[in-house]
């Protein structure tokens, strides 16, 4: 984000003094097509499984879009049995994807396909990122990855987590003399991993041991030698019976906070069902992943945002998505706008698709504007008071959607008096859809230059650069956002 303005945003509760008949809540990010950009659409890929496990990022060195992408490959018809590869696109504009043929791994008796990583049994999760302070120039890439053979299983060996690195994200090289596996005790989800800035250390999301499905994360100063687990995010007792399972988290760095995207899968009895089936009596949401907002001030303790809304949805009754959707390796920022590709599919979480219809999967993209991950609302009429914020009155924006309703603006001191010329009927309303828009104001103050006003009220206005609340009346309205220069 370049813009200089400061910026109040309401993921915390740090600028909010009071709401009154106002809550929080998100607006769901938008797909930017009812069906994915990528798909099956190679002969190489007619066996192959694909939908989840996505690394996008956008390389400002090559002004290109690259994408590294799970590929699953059924070996029996065993529940679960499966292998998994890792697969790579290219695109210019980040929707029209290319998938060049790379000749690195033989599957299906050729090498003309676009692995990049060869296929492993359970070897799903696989995380990539480009190190951004990296000085060797052969560890540029980094990739986490797992795998599980019949071996590990037979001695209780749950996918220990290993590592490779590639100068180019094509080429990867596994380090021999015994550094793998680098995390023992395995995990079971995407591996997410980057570089934080703030801590100055590798971060690794994981599952809870034994393979619970909660939110664990682990630091390193070098990639290789990880700290033990430690829970970051886990249900509690605010989330209904159906939301206790955290499938996984991914994350990316905004203004002065870190967003997480939380996959929670919601299901009961899921051992029941794994062994008989969904039945049609059962609720809509059985076993289908949507996605959460987390944040964090610190990168190391979460909160749960938005009044726990998905910002991530599945899909319409009948659609390639309507069973489940998985967040990204890291969404980030481009131009104004967050991109979060997803994978998604008809599926259930380990079951079909409800109605019986024939599986699908693919990739696509979501967008969220800027500012919009939680908003202030309501459905009627509700008022949003600020703590003191240093502002100026004739340079204040708001980041709001009152297209169903409308808005107004008042200042008041620390003591609730209203500033002269900026009250609530001072306020020209606001009545459209703007992620920045400037607060108009009726006419000058009546004490601006002090011609006029006297005592109190020209002291107020003197120091209207400080400690000022800002009281926004809403009628049926959404704010995300205040800036101010």
């Amino acid at each position: 984000m370049t813009d200089e303005k400061s910026a109040f945003l309401f993921i915390d509760d740090a600028v909010i003094e009071s709401l009154d008949n106002v809550i929080k809540g998100v607006v769901p990010a938008k797909k930017v097509s009812p069906k994915p950009l990528i798909e099956k659409d190679q002969a190489w890929e007619e066996e192959w499984l694909i939908g989840s496990y996505i690394n996008v990022m956008y390389d400002d060195d090559e002004n290109i879009f690259k994408m590294w992408y799970g590929v699953g490959r059924k070996l029996s018809d065993e529940r679960g049995d499966q292998a998994d590869g890792l697969a790579y696109a290219v695109s210019q504009d980040g929707i029209h994807w290319e998938k060049p043929v790379l000749n690195l791994f033989e599957d299906g008796g050729s090498k003309e396909n676009n692995l990049v990583f060869p296929f492993f049994r359970w070897g799903a999760g696989t995380g990539v990122m480009k190190d951004p302070i990296e000085t060797d120039p052969a560890k540029r890439y980094k990739m986490l990855f797992m795998f599980q053979s019949g071996d590990m299983i037979f001695a209780g060996i749950v996918q220990p987590v290993c590592v490779a690195y590639s100068a180019d994200g094509i080429h990867w090289d596994v380090p021999r003399h015994w550094l793998n596996p680098v995390i023992p005790e395995g995990s079971d989800t995407h591996l997410v991993a980057y570089w934080d800035a703030k801590i100055h250390r590798y971060v690794v999301y994981l599952r809870g041991r034994p393979n619970v499905r909660i939110i664990c994360m682990a630091e390193s100063d070098d990639f290789e030698n990880w700290t033990p687990r430690q829970i970051i995010v886990a249900p509690d007792e605010l989330d209904p019976p159906q939301d206790h399972e955290f499938y996984g988290m991914s994350s990316l760095a905004y203004r002065d906070l870190r967003i997480g995207f939380l996959s929670v899968f919601h299901t009961l009895y899921e051992g029941w069902i794994a062994q008989n089936q969904i039945e049609d009596w059962m609720p809509a949401w059985m076993n289908q992943m949507d996605v959460q907002l987390t944040y964090s001030k610190d990168g190391r303790t979460w909160h749960r945002a938005g009044n726990r809304e998905p910002i991530l949805l599945w899909g319409p009754q009948g659609s390639y998505d309507c069973g489940s959707v998985y967040p990204p390796h890291a969404p980030f920022v481009l131009g104004e706008e967050i991109w979060v590709y997803h994978g998604g599919s008809n599926d259930l979480h380990g079951e079909p698709p409800r109605g019986g219809e024939e599986t699908q999967r693919g990739i696509n993209l979501a967008k969220i504007e800027k500012d919009r991950l939680v908003c202030l609302k309501t459905d009627a009429q509700g008022v949003v008071t600020t703590v003191p914020l240093n502002i100026d009155p004739h340079a204040l924006w708001i980041n709001a959607d009152a297209s169903d309703g409308s808005l107004q603006v008042e200042l008041v001191d620390p003591f609730d008096r209203v500033v002269p010329g900026f009250g609530r009927d001072d306020c020209i309303p606001f009545s459209g859809n703007e992620t920045e828009y400037q607060i108009q104001w009726k006419g000058a103050p009546q004490d601006a230059d002090g011609s006029k006003a006297g005592g109190l009220e020209q002291k107020m206005v003197s120091q209207m650069r400080g400690g000022l609340k800002v009281k926004v009346y809403l009628d049926r309205a959404k704010l995300f956002a205040l800036y101010a220069s």
